[in-house]
Protein backbone atom coordinates (compact mmCIF):
# COMPACT_ATOMS: atom_id res chain seq x y z
CA UNK A 1 0.00 0.00 0.00
CA UNK A 2 1.78 3.67 -0.97
CA UNK A 3 1.68 6.26 1.31
CA UNK A 4 -0.74 8.33 0.25
CA UNK A 5 -2.91 5.78 0.07
CA UNK A 6 -1.94 5.06 3.81
CA UNK A 7 -2.64 8.38 4.84
CA UNK A 8 -6.01 9.19 3.05
CA UNK A 9 -7.24 5.91 4.58
CA UNK A 10 -5.92 7.32 8.43
CA UNK A 11 -7.86 10.57 7.53
CA UNK A 12 -10.80 8.78 6.91
CA UNK A 13 -10.72 6.71 10.33
CA UNK A 14 -9.70 9.90 12.07
CA UNK A 15 -12.79 11.65 10.50
CA UNK A 16 -15.16 8.63 11.66
CA UNK A 17 -14.00 8.28 14.91
CA UNK A 18 -14.16 12.26 15.75
CA UNK A 19 -18.10 12.19 13.83
CA UNK A 20 -18.86 9.49 16.45
CA UNK A 21 -17.17 10.84 19.92
CA UNK A 22 -18.93 13.94 18.31
CA UNK A 23 -22.08 12.25 17.96
CA UNK A 24 -22.01 10.09 21.19
CA UNK A 25 -21.64 13.34 23.17
CA UNK A 26 -24.15 15.10 22.02
CA UNK A 27 -26.24 12.14 22.53
CA UNK A 28 -24.77 12.19 26.19
CA UNK A 29 -25.93 15.84 26.37
CA UNK A 30 -29.30 15.56 25.30
CA UNK A 31 -29.87 12.64 27.39
CA UNK A 32 -28.25 14.49 30.36
CA UNK A 33 -30.47 17.84 29.36
CA UNK A 34 -33.84 15.78 29.23
CA UNK A 35 -32.86 14.10 32.34
CA UNK A 36 -32.05 17.73 34.19
CA UNK A 37 -35.17 18.98 33.03
CA UNK A 38 -37.24 16.32 34.69
CA UNK A 39 -35.31 16.33 37.64
CA UNK A 40 -35.13 19.87 38.30
CA UNK A 41 -38.70 20.29 38.36
CA UNK A 42 -40.46 20.18 41.86
CA UNK A 43 -42.85 18.16 40.79
CA UNK A 44 -42.69 17.09 37.14
CA UNK A 45 -46.72 15.69 37.16
CA UNK A 46 -48.53 15.27 40.51
CA UNK A 47 -50.81 12.52 38.53
CA UNK A 48 -47.51 10.46 37.63
CA UNK A 49 -47.24 10.03 41.81
CA UNK A 50 -50.73 9.99 42.56
CA UNK A 51 -51.59 7.02 40.42
CA UNK A 52 -48.12 5.67 40.59
CA UNK A 53 -47.45 5.06 43.88
CA UNK A 54 -50.57 6.94 46.05
CA UNK A 55 -53.92 5.37 44.31
CA UNK A 56 -54.66 1.64 45.43
CA UNK A 57 -55.39 -0.06 41.69
CA UNK A 58 -52.25 1.37 40.48
CA UNK A 59 -48.32 0.53 40.22
CA UNK A 60 -45.37 2.17 39.14
CA UNK A 61 -44.53 1.00 35.36
CA UNK A 62 -40.80 1.32 33.58
CA UNK A 63 -42.57 1.85 30.19
CA UNK A 64 -45.91 3.51 30.76
CA UNK A 65 -45.68 5.39 34.39
CA UNK A 66 -48.22 3.20 36.09
CA UNK A 67 -50.65 0.32 35.01
CA UNK A 68 -53.21 -1.16 37.27
CA UNK A 69 -51.87 -3.63 39.71
CA UNK A 70 -52.38 -7.64 38.83
CA UNK A 71 -55.30 -9.64 40.73
CA UNK A 72 -57.14 -7.32 41.90
CA UNK A 73 -60.76 -8.29 43.01
CA UNK A 74 -63.53 -5.19 43.59
CA UNK A 75 -66.75 -5.16 42.39
CA UNK A 76 -65.87 -2.52 39.72
CA UNK A 77 -61.76 -3.69 39.27
CA UNK A 78 -60.69 -7.32 38.51
CA UNK A 79 -57.46 -7.25 36.60
CA UNK A 80 -55.35 -10.15 35.88
CA UNK A 81 -51.46 -11.22 35.32
CA UNK A 82 -51.10 -9.19 32.86
CA UNK A 83 -51.86 -5.88 34.77
CA UNK A 84 -55.22 -5.86 32.39
CA UNK A 85 -59.05 -6.11 33.17
CA UNK A 86 -60.96 -9.42 33.44
CA UNK A 87 -60.17 -12.82 33.84
CA UNK A 88 -56.51 -14.11 32.45
CA UNK A 89 -56.32 -14.73 28.93
CA UNK A 90 -53.94 -16.57 26.30
CA UNK A 91 -51.63 -13.99 24.30
CA UNK A 92 -51.96 -16.70 21.39
CA UNK A 93 -55.32 -16.44 19.76
CA UNK A 94 -56.83 -19.64 19.33
CA UNK A 95 -58.40 -20.65 15.95
CA UNK A 96 -61.50 -19.53 15.63
CA UNK A 97 -61.50 -16.62 18.00
CA UNK A 98 -62.34 -13.12 17.09
CA UNK A 99 -60.69 -10.45 19.54
CA UNK A 100 -61.61 -6.71 20.13
CA UNK A 101 -58.52 -4.57 22.00
CA UNK A 102 -60.37 -1.87 23.99
CA UNK A 103 -57.72 1.27 24.75
CA UNK A 104 -58.03 3.79 26.81
CA UNK A 105 -58.63 5.94 30.02
CA UNK A 106 -60.65 5.54 33.05
CA UNK A 107 -64.16 5.81 31.33
CA UNK A 108 -63.64 1.95 29.43
CA UNK A 109 -62.45 0.99 32.62
CA UNK A 110 -66.20 2.08 33.80
CA UNK A 111 -64.98 4.24 36.52
CA UNK A 112 -68.20 5.32 38.48
CA UNK A 113 -70.57 2.32 37.81
CA UNK A 114 -71.74 0.16 40.44
CA UNK A 115 -70.32 -3.26 38.46
CA UNK A 116 -67.54 -4.05 35.87
CA UNK A 117 -70.42 -5.67 34.04
CA UNK A 118 -72.22 -2.68 33.50
CA UNK A 119 -68.80 -1.33 31.26
CA UNK A 120 -69.39 -1.41 27.53
CA UNK A 121 -66.57 -3.51 27.41
CA UNK A 122 -68.90 -5.95 28.56
CA UNK A 123 -71.88 -5.07 26.70
CA UNK A 124 -69.87 -5.50 23.33
CA UNK A 125 -68.79 -9.19 24.61
CA UNK A 126 -72.51 -9.81 24.76
CA UNK A 127 -73.80 -8.22 21.67
CA UNK A 128 -71.16 -9.55 19.46
CA UNK A 129 -71.18 -13.24 21.46
CA UNK A 130 -75.06 -13.08 19.74
CA UNK A 131 -74.16 -11.97 16.29
CA UNK A 132 -70.99 -14.31 15.93
CA UNK A 133 -72.60 -17.72 18.18
CA UNK A 134 -71.30 -20.86 16.31
CA UNK A 135 -68.80 -18.95 14.58
CA UNK A 136 -66.22 -17.62 16.43
CA UNK A 137 -65.34 -17.39 19.85
CA UNK A 138 -65.56 -14.01 20.70
CA UNK A 139 -62.58 -12.24 23.45
CA UNK A 140 -62.92 -8.32 24.12
CA UNK A 141 -59.79 -7.72 25.86
CA UNK A 142 -60.39 -3.88 28.72
CA UNK A 143 -56.70 -2.91 28.36
CA UNK A 144 -57.73 0.95 29.25
CA UNK A 145 -56.19 2.02 32.88
CA UNK A 146 -57.35 5.08 34.85
CA UNK A 147 -55.58 8.01 34.40
CA UNK A 148 -54.13 7.33 30.97
CA UNK A 149 -53.78 9.91 28.25
CA UNK A 150 -52.81 9.07 24.61
CA UNK A 151 -49.32 9.48 25.04
CA UNK A 152 -49.91 6.08 27.12
CA UNK A 153 -52.69 4.68 25.18
CA UNK A 154 -50.65 4.76 22.03
CA UNK A 155 -47.17 3.51 24.13
CA UNK A 156 -49.06 1.17 25.22
CA UNK A 157 -50.68 -0.38 21.67
CA UNK A 158 -46.82 -0.48 20.69
CA UNK A 159 -45.40 -2.11 23.32
CA UNK A 160 -47.69 -4.51 24.47
CA UNK A 161 -51.32 -4.63 22.34
CA UNK A 162 -50.22 -6.47 19.14
CA UNK A 163 -49.04 -9.84 21.23
CA UNK A 164 -52.68 -9.77 21.56
CA UNK A 165 -53.56 -10.12 18.18
CA UNK A 166 -56.78 -8.11 17.95
CA UNK A 167 -59.12 -7.90 15.29
CA UNK A 168 -60.71 -5.02 15.92
CA UNK A 169 -58.87 -1.94 18.35
CA UNK A 170 -61.25 0.51 19.81
CA UNK A 171 -59.53 3.78 20.97
CA UNK A 172 -60.95 5.97 24.14
CA UNK A 173 -58.64 9.17 24.98
CA UNK A 174 -58.80 12.63 25.43
CA UNK A 175 -59.72 13.51 28.87
CA UNK A 176 -56.52 13.43 30.25
CA UNK A 177 -54.97 14.98 28.09
CA UNK A 178 -55.73 18.47 28.07
CA UNK A 179 -55.23 18.46 32.23
CA UNK A 180 -52.17 19.84 33.74
CA UNK A 181 -49.79 17.57 35.86
CA UNK A 182 -46.72 19.49 36.39
CA UNK A 183 -44.03 21.71 33.84
CA UNK A 184 -43.09 19.25 31.63
CA UNK A 185 -45.48 16.98 29.28
CA UNK A 186 -46.12 13.11 29.40
CA UNK A 187 -44.03 12.76 26.00
CA UNK A 188 -41.30 14.44 28.35
CA UNK A 189 -42.02 12.29 31.56
CA UNK A 190 -41.87 9.10 29.63
CA UNK A 191 -38.92 9.62 26.94
CA UNK A 192 -37.02 10.65 30.91
CA UNK A 193 -38.62 7.53 32.14
CA UNK A 194 -36.92 5.77 29.51
CA UNK A 195 -33.87 6.85 29.34
CA UNK A 196 -33.29 5.86 33.28
CA UNK A 197 -31.43 2.81 32.30
CA UNK A 198 -29.07 4.25 29.81
CA UNK A 199 -28.10 7.04 32.49
CA UNK A 200 -27.33 4.23 34.65
CA UNK A 201 -25.37 1.83 32.25
CA UNK A 202 -23.57 5.54 30.96
CA UNK A 203 -22.87 6.71 34.46
CA UNK A 204 -19.85 4.26 34.70
CA UNK A 205 -17.98 5.92 31.84
CA UNK A 206 -16.26 8.82 32.89
CA UNK A 207 -16.84 10.98 29.39
CA UNK A 208 -20.36 10.90 30.52
CA UNK A 209 -19.50 11.70 34.32
CA UNK A 210 -17.38 14.71 33.02
CA UNK A 211 -20.16 16.53 30.05
CA UNK A 212 -22.60 15.53 33.33
CA UNK A 213 -20.48 17.44 35.85
CA UNK A 214 -19.53 20.36 32.98
CA UNK A 215 -23.72 20.91 32.06
CA UNK A 216 -24.64 20.92 35.55
CA UNK A 217 -21.80 23.82 36.57
CA UNK A 218 -23.60 26.29 33.72
CA UNK A 219 -26.66 26.20 35.87
CA UNK A 220 -29.16 24.86 33.23
CA UNK A 221 -33.08 26.36 32.31
CA UNK A 222 -35.11 26.32 35.49
CA UNK A 223 -38.93 24.76 34.75
CA UNK A 224 -40.02 26.08 38.40
CA UNK A 225 -42.14 29.20 36.82
CA UNK A 226 -45.83 29.18 37.25
CA UNK A 227 -45.99 30.05 33.30
CA UNK A 228 -44.32 26.57 33.07
CA UNK A 229 -47.11 24.63 33.90
CA UNK A 230 -48.70 22.95 31.10
CA UNK A 231 -50.85 20.51 29.65
CA UNK A 232 -50.02 16.51 29.94
CA UNK A 233 -50.60 16.48 25.85
CA UNK A 234 -50.97 19.10 23.48
CA UNK A 235 -53.61 18.88 20.59
CA UNK A 236 -51.22 18.62 18.08
CA UNK A 237 -49.09 16.00 20.28
CA UNK A 238 -52.67 14.23 20.71
CA UNK A 239 -53.15 13.68 16.95
CA UNK A 240 -49.49 12.80 16.46
CA UNK A 241 -50.33 9.54 18.88
CA UNK A 242 -53.63 8.77 17.33
CA UNK A 243 -52.44 8.96 13.86
CA UNK A 244 -49.53 7.13 14.96
CA UNK A 245 -52.32 4.61 16.36
CA UNK A 246 -53.91 4.24 12.96
CA UNK A 247 -50.14 3.86 11.73
CA UNK A 248 -50.03 0.84 13.72
CA UNK A 249 -52.85 -0.72 12.91
CA UNK A 250 -52.16 -0.48 9.19
CA UNK A 251 -48.81 -2.09 9.66
CA UNK A 252 -50.98 -5.10 11.26
CA UNK A 253 -53.70 -4.80 8.59
CA UNK A 254 -56.10 -4.05 11.47
CA UNK A 255 -59.47 -1.70 11.40
CA UNK A 256 -59.35 0.87 14.37
CA UNK A 257 -62.32 2.72 15.89
CA UNK A 258 -61.89 5.82 17.68
CA UNK A 259 -64.88 7.08 20.39
CA UNK A 260 -65.13 10.78 20.48
CA UNK A 261 -65.69 10.97 24.31
CA UNK A 262 -68.83 13.03 25.48
CA UNK A 263 -68.51 15.75 27.42
CA UNK A 264 -70.99 16.97 30.13
CA UNK A 265 -71.09 21.19 30.24
CA UNK A 266 -72.74 21.87 33.42
CA UNK A 267 -69.92 20.50 35.58
CA UNK A 268 -68.64 23.07 37.78
CA UNK A 269 -65.36 24.83 36.03
CA UNK A 270 -62.18 24.64 37.64
CA UNK A 271 -63.15 22.46 40.90
CA UNK A 272 -61.90 19.08 40.31
CA UNK A 273 -58.55 19.03 41.82
CA UNK A 274 -59.39 20.70 44.59
CA UNK A 275 -59.74 17.76 47.01
CA UNK A 276 -56.23 16.92 46.81
CA UNK A 277 -54.90 20.50 47.92
CA UNK A 278 -53.37 18.35 50.69
CA UNK A 279 -52.06 15.01 49.67
CA UNK A 280 -48.86 14.18 49.93
CA UNK A 281 -46.17 12.24 48.24
CA UNK A 282 -44.12 9.86 50.11
CA UNK A 283 -41.73 11.94 50.62
CA UNK A 284 -44.30 14.51 52.81
CA UNK A 285 -44.47 17.17 49.72
CA UNK A 286 -47.93 17.88 48.92
CA UNK A 287 -48.36 16.77 45.78
CA UNK A 288 -50.17 19.56 43.29
CA UNK A 289 -47.26 22.23 42.04
CA UNK A 290 -47.34 25.32 44.25
CA UNK A 291 -48.94 27.89 41.53
CA UNK A 292 -52.24 25.60 41.11
CA UNK A 293 -52.51 24.92 44.74
CA UNK A 294 -52.87 28.60 45.61
CA UNK A 295 -55.33 29.19 42.60
CA UNK A 296 -57.61 25.84 43.73
CA UNK A 297 -57.56 27.16 47.21
CA UNK A 298 -58.96 30.58 46.72
CA UNK A 299 -61.96 31.50 48.80
CA UNK A 300 -64.16 31.52 45.80
CA UNK A 301 -67.98 30.57 45.89
CA UNK A 302 -69.98 28.89 43.18
CA UNK A 303 -73.25 29.08 42.19
CA UNK A 304 -74.01 25.02 42.49
CA UNK A 305 -77.70 24.14 43.22
CA UNK A 306 -77.64 21.03 45.58
CA UNK A 307 -81.11 20.29 43.36
CA UNK A 308 -79.58 20.26 40.55
CA UNK A 309 -76.77 18.27 41.42
CA UNK A 310 -78.39 15.58 42.54
CA UNK A 311 -80.73 15.22 39.74
CA UNK A 312 -78.32 15.39 37.57
CA UNK A 313 -75.65 13.33 39.37
CA UNK A 314 -77.74 11.02 41.24
CA UNK A 315 -75.44 8.07 40.36
CA UNK A 316 -72.26 9.92 41.70
CA UNK A 317 -69.77 8.25 43.21
CA UNK A 318 -67.48 9.14 46.15
CA UNK A 319 -65.00 11.19 44.53
CA UNK A 320 -68.16 12.84 42.76
CA UNK A 321 -69.37 14.15 46.15
CA UNK A 322 -65.72 15.00 47.72
CA UNK A 323 -65.68 17.46 44.36
CA UNK A 324 -69.21 18.47 45.02
CA UNK A 325 -67.91 19.17 49.04
CA UNK A 326 -64.92 20.99 48.22
CA UNK A 327 -66.56 24.33 46.83
CA UNK A 328 -67.90 25.11 50.09
CA UNK A 329 -64.91 24.40 51.81
CA UNK A 330 -63.26 27.45 53.44
CA UNK A 331 -66.15 30.07 52.12
CA UNK A 332 -67.56 32.56 54.45
CA UNK A 333 -71.40 32.79 55.38
CA UNK A 334 -73.24 33.83 52.35
CA UNK A 335 -75.51 36.00 54.37
CA UNK A 336 -71.92 38.02 55.61
CA UNK A 337 -70.42 37.95 51.79
CA UNK A 338 -73.43 39.89 50.96
CA UNK A 339 -73.49 42.58 53.58
CA UNK A 340 -69.61 43.04 53.30
CA UNK A 341 -70.08 43.57 49.12
CA UNK A 342 -72.63 45.98 49.35
CA UNK A 343 -70.21 48.26 51.29
CA UNK A 344 -69.32 51.09 48.72
CA UNK A 345 -65.35 49.78 49.39
CA UNK A 346 -66.24 46.30 48.39
CA UNK A 347 -68.71 47.34 45.62
CA UNK A 348 -65.80 49.57 43.88
CA UNK A 349 -63.19 46.22 44.79
CA UNK A 350 -60.61 45.56 41.74
CA UNK A 351 -60.69 42.02 43.76
CA UNK A 352 -62.12 39.55 41.23
CA UNK A 353 -62.79 37.00 43.93
CA UNK A 354 -64.63 39.52 46.26
CA UNK A 355 -66.70 40.77 43.19
CA UNK A 356 -67.38 37.09 42.20
CA UNK A 357 -68.74 36.04 46.14
CA UNK A 358 -70.71 38.95 45.78
CA UNK A 359 -72.60 37.92 42.61
CA UNK A 360 -72.74 34.30 43.89
CA UNK A 361 -74.41 35.63 47.14
CA UNK A 362 -76.75 37.83 44.66
CA UNK A 363 -77.98 34.16 42.97
CA UNK A 364 -78.38 32.73 46.40
CA UNK A 365 -81.01 35.41 46.86
CA UNK A 366 -82.61 35.22 43.35
CA UNK A 367 -81.15 38.54 41.84
CA UNK A 368 -79.31 37.62 38.68
CA UNK A 369 -79.51 40.94 37.29
CA UNK A 370 -77.28 42.03 40.22
CA UNK A 371 -75.66 38.97 40.03
CA UNK A 372 -74.64 38.79 36.33
CA UNK A 373 -73.45 42.62 36.82
CA UNK A 374 -71.26 41.37 39.22
CA UNK A 375 -69.67 38.25 37.32
CA UNK A 376 -69.42 40.59 34.66
CA UNK A 377 -66.93 42.82 36.93
CA UNK A 378 -65.44 39.79 38.34
CA UNK A 379 -64.47 38.92 34.70
CA UNK A 380 -62.58 42.02 33.59
CA UNK A 381 -61.15 42.42 37.13
CA UNK A 382 -59.05 39.12 36.44
CA UNK A 383 -58.23 39.67 33.11
CA UNK A 384 -56.70 43.19 34.66
CA UNK A 385 -54.62 41.25 36.83
CA UNK A 386 -53.55 38.39 35.26
CA UNK A 387 -53.65 39.96 31.97
CA UNK A 388 -52.58 36.79 29.53
CA UNK A 389 -55.56 33.99 29.51
CA UNK A 390 -53.90 31.81 26.88
CA UNK A 391 -51.61 29.92 29.73
CA UNK A 392 -52.91 26.79 31.15
CA UNK A 393 -53.05 28.17 34.50
CA UNK A 394 -54.45 31.76 34.19
CA UNK A 395 -57.06 29.96 31.70
CA UNK A 396 -58.23 27.24 34.09
CA UNK A 397 -57.90 29.77 36.83
CA UNK A 398 -60.50 32.00 34.91
CA UNK A 399 -62.87 28.80 33.96
CA UNK A 400 -65.33 29.49 37.23
CA UNK A 401 -65.96 32.62 36.39
CA UNK A 402 -67.65 31.96 33.54
CA UNK A 403 -69.15 28.78 35.17
CA UNK A 404 -70.65 31.13 37.78
CA UNK A 405 -71.97 33.49 34.92
CA UNK A 406 -73.63 31.04 33.12
CA UNK A 407 -75.29 29.11 36.05
CA UNK A 408 -76.82 32.63 36.81
CA UNK A 409 -78.49 33.02 33.03
CA UNK A 410 -80.09 29.39 33.45
CA UNK A 411 -81.49 30.59 36.76
CA UNK A 412 -82.76 33.16 35.36
CA UNK A 413 -84.44 31.68 32.46
CA UNK A 414 -85.65 28.41 34.96
CA UNK A 415 -89.09 28.90 33.73
CA UNK A 416 -88.00 27.59 30.39
CA UNK A 417 -85.61 24.33 31.60
CA UNK A 418 -85.46 23.23 27.70
CA UNK A 419 -82.99 26.26 26.85
CA UNK A 420 -80.13 24.84 28.84
CA UNK A 421 -79.01 22.45 26.50
CA UNK A 422 -79.24 25.10 23.59
CA UNK A 423 -76.08 25.01 21.89
CA UNK A 424 -77.46 29.14 20.55
CA UNK A 425 -78.37 30.45 23.33
CA UNK A 426 -75.58 32.89 25.82
CA UNK A 427 -75.68 30.64 28.54
CA UNK A 428 -74.25 28.11 26.55
CA UNK A 429 -72.09 30.59 24.95
CA UNK A 430 -70.24 30.57 28.73
CA UNK A 431 -70.51 27.38 29.64
CA UNK A 432 -68.44 26.29 26.60
CA UNK A 433 -66.23 29.05 27.40
CA UNK A 434 -66.05 27.27 30.98
CA UNK A 435 -64.78 23.77 29.50
CA UNK A 436 -62.64 25.23 26.89
CA UNK A 437 -60.30 27.02 29.98
CA UNK A 438 -60.79 24.17 32.51
CA UNK A 439 -57.40 22.61 32.83
CA UNK A 440 -57.99 22.33 36.04
CA UNK A 441 -60.46 19.24 35.19
CA UNK A 442 -59.95 15.87 33.15
CA UNK A 443 -62.91 17.03 30.64
CA UNK A 444 -61.83 17.03 26.73
CA UNK A 445 -61.53 20.24 24.69
CA UNK A 446 -63.18 21.11 21.33
CA UNK A 447 -59.49 21.51 20.01
CA UNK A 448 -59.15 17.54 20.85
CA UNK A 449 -62.58 17.14 19.43
CA UNK A 450 -61.35 18.28 16.31
CA UNK A 451 -58.21 15.56 16.26
CA UNK A 452 -60.77 13.19 16.15
CA UNK A 453 -63.01 14.63 13.32
CA UNK A 454 -60.08 14.99 11.14
CA UNK A 455 -59.68 11.07 10.88
CA UNK A 456 -63.09 10.70 9.24
CA UNK A 457 -63.24 8.91 6.28
CA UNK A 458 -59.81 7.57 6.49
CA UNK A 459 -58.99 4.11 5.09
CA UNK A 460 -59.37 1.56 7.97
CA UNK A 461 -60.44 3.90 10.71
CA UNK A 462 -63.99 5.06 11.97
CA UNK A 463 -65.05 7.66 13.92
CA UNK A 464 -67.77 7.16 16.65
CA UNK A 465 -69.35 10.59 17.29
CA UNK A 466 -70.39 9.88 21.09
CA UNK A 467 -70.95 13.81 21.95
CA UNK A 468 -73.85 13.66 19.45
CA UNK A 469 -75.30 10.49 20.43
CA UNK A 470 -75.53 11.35 24.16
CA UNK A 471 -76.83 14.86 23.03
CA UNK A 472 -79.39 13.15 21.44
CA UNK A 473 -80.32 10.25 24.16
CA UNK A 474 -80.22 12.28 27.25
CA UNK A 475 -77.26 15.06 27.50
CA UNK A 476 -76.16 15.51 30.81
CA UNK A 477 -78.43 13.03 32.32
CA UNK A 478 -75.75 10.34 31.39
CA UNK A 479 -72.45 11.55 32.85
CA UNK A 480 -71.71 10.53 36.51
CA UNK A 481 -69.55 12.97 36.81
CA UNK A 482 -67.16 14.86 35.14
CA UNK A 483 -66.68 13.09 31.89
CA UNK A 484 -67.79 8.94 33.42
CA UNK A 485 -70.94 7.97 31.25
CA UNK A 486 -73.46 6.07 33.41
CA UNK A 487 -74.38 2.47 32.78
CA UNK A 488 -77.20 3.56 30.33
CA UNK A 489 -74.49 5.78 28.94
CA UNK A 490 -72.21 2.31 28.32
CA UNK A 491 -74.85 0.64 26.96
CA UNK A 492 -75.62 3.19 23.90
CA UNK A 493 -71.44 3.44 23.72
CA UNK A 494 -71.63 -1.07 23.06
CA UNK A 495 -74.33 -0.55 20.41
CA UNK A 496 -72.17 2.28 18.34
CA UNK A 497 -69.62 0.05 18.32
CA UNK A 498 -71.46 -2.88 17.78
CA UNK A 499 -73.09 -1.70 14.75
CA UNK A 500 -70.10 -0.14 13.82
CA UNK A 501 -68.32 -3.51 13.35
CA UNK A 502 -71.20 -4.94 11.31
CA UNK A 503 -71.69 -2.30 9.25
CA UNK A 504 -68.16 -2.47 8.02
CA UNK A 505 -67.88 -6.20 8.43
CA UNK A 506 -64.96 -5.92 10.85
Amino acid sequence: MTMPTRFFLYAIIVTLTALAALEGAARLVEAYALSARAASTESPGWQTEFFGSLFDWHEPDPDLLWRFKTHLRNPLIMTNSEHMLGEDISRAKAPGTYRVLIIGDSSPVGLGLASRRQTFAEILRYLLDKYRAGRENVEVLNAAVSGYSSEQVSRFLALKGWVYDPDVVVVYCGNNDGSISGPISDQQLLEAQRLKTVRSVLSRMALYRVLRTMLASQGGPSYQTNDSLTVRVSPERFETNLRAIIDQCRRHGRPVIFLKPPVPYLWPAGLQFKPFLHVTGKDGRVLLPQAMADFLGRNMKYCLDTALFHKLYAQSDVFTRAVYGSAYTGIDDPEKALVEGQAPAARDSTDPLALNNLGVAYWERGRFQAADSAFCEARRAFATRYGDLRTPLVSAAASPFFFNTAINLLAADSAHSERWYDTASLAFAYLDSALQSDYFSLRIKRAYWEKIDALKGAPGVAVIDLPGLFQRNGGEGLFIDHCHPTAQGHILIAQQIYDTIRARDW
